[in-house]
């Protein structure tokens, strides 16, 4: 007996070691790759010779916003255990995905390996959250997960043909989709971490998660989604983009991000979500109105609020991982500034190619910025 339990302490001190969590590789792999999809994308778009097949097209250029880049993201932050093996594969399949679409874009191979990586993904997260969630809300990320997975097979599916318009119905719904988990994600981050910085200066925030507005959020959003599907119902999904933008907007306001004080970082996820009220509800108005193009709507949420929370989330993720003050980062406040210029100069001139050129270049700035954040402060 006392010969084994050496042992088993032993293993026990082990056990930690042969688990990994994903940022270590998915992070600093988004940040470059979210850095240099964007202009390289832009620049086949505006000239006509793209580097890679993929970047001729704007679909090429969403879909890599969104599966390449921003799932990518989700991997890094929501895969939080897993061996070294798991991890290996995951990124590898990854890398893959990335590999052939770039260069076959609406090939069976693409989409075998963009399918292989989202049930990977799927596998590795899903289940965490449904076994550990009780209440409605919080199982509400399991179908939005698996919706996001699925989102990218039926994308490549629809590659395979020649109907268009499906494609671009998929990356509307995938641009859904993402505002819907970072509407989900961002409150569950922003609010505990608003309630500590005010309890810290002296005060109280009563309003944290705020159930039942996550809830109306939830409710309203998947409504949007199944709508946008339906023939004829773009403006009764428009209707309810605009009524979750009002939502999110009360969310946002009654966490009192102004009174965290000394808390930058937390203002700036604050911008990101803010974004996402400006992005549904623009996007709801050209859906209903036709007032204006949806893609320029979009790009409200693909780079205000997308890339302001995408990078304020993994600084932080690294800083606090590092028992770095993520409060006291210059980074992330100059990521954030850098992304609202992209976001701002992008709506304001959609069709200027000079515009899209120095909007992409203020993009790969923030994410030049944040990579070098990330190499210069080691995962753990």
């Amino acid at each position: 007996m006392s010969s084994q339990q050496p042992q088993a302490a032993s293993g026990s001190r082990r056990a930690p070691s042969a688990y990994h969590a994903a940022e270590k590789v998915f992070f600093p792999a988004a940040a470059l790759y979210g850095g240099a999809a964007v202009p390289l994308s832009v620049h086949g778009l505006l000239s006509g010779n793209p580097v890679l097949p993929a970047f001729a097209t704007v679909a090429g250029h969403a879909h890599e916003l969104l599966f390449g880049f921003a799932l990518a993201v989700v991997a890094g932050f929501l895969v939080n255990r897993a061996t070294g093996s798991r991890l290996t594969a995951l990124f590898t399949l990854w890398l893959l995905a990335r590999g052939f679409y770039l260069t076959l874009p609406g090939s069976t191979v693409a989409l075998l390996v963009n399918a292989a990586f989202a049930t990977a993904l799927a596998w590795l997260t899903v289940p965490q959250f449904a076994r550990g969630a009780k209440k409605w809300r919080n199982k509400a990320i399991v179908p939005l997960l698996l919706a996001l997975c699925v989102m990218l097979v039926l994308f490549h599916l629809a590659s395979l043909t020649p109907v268009t318009w499906v494609r671009f119905l998929l990356l509307q719904e995938a641009v859904l989709l993402f505002a819907l988990l970072m509407l989900f994600m961002g409150g569950r981050i922003i609010a505990p971490a608003a309630a500590g910085a005010i309890q810290r200066a002296g005060g109280c925030l009563e309003a944290r998660v705020q159930p039942r507005l996550e809830g109306a959020l939830l409710i309203i959003m998947a409504m949007a989604i199944m709508a946008l599907a339906v023939p004829g119902a773009q403006s009764v999904a428009g209707a309810l983009a605009v009524i979750a933008a009002a939502l999110a907007l009360i969310r946002l306001l009654r966490w009192r991000l102004w009174a965290a004080a000394g808390r930058p970082d937390l203002w700036c996820l604050g911008v990101g979500y803010g974004w996402l009220v400006v992005g549904l509800a623009l996007l709801g108005v050209s859906w209903a109105t036709n007032l204006l193009p949806p893609s320029t709507a979009t790009h409200a949420i693909t780079v205000g609020a997308l890339g302001t929370l995408t990078s304020g989330v993994m600084a932080r993720v690294r800083l606090n991982r590092a028992k770095h003050d993520a409060g006291g980062s210059w980074t992330i406040p100059l990521m954030t500034g850098l992304i609202a210029a992209a976001a701002i100069t992008r709506l304001a001139q959609p069709a200027d190619p000079t515009a899209l050129t120095i909007a992409s270049a203020l993009w790969t700035s923030a994410f030049l910025l944040l990579l070098f954040l990330l190499a210069r402060i080691p995962a753990r």
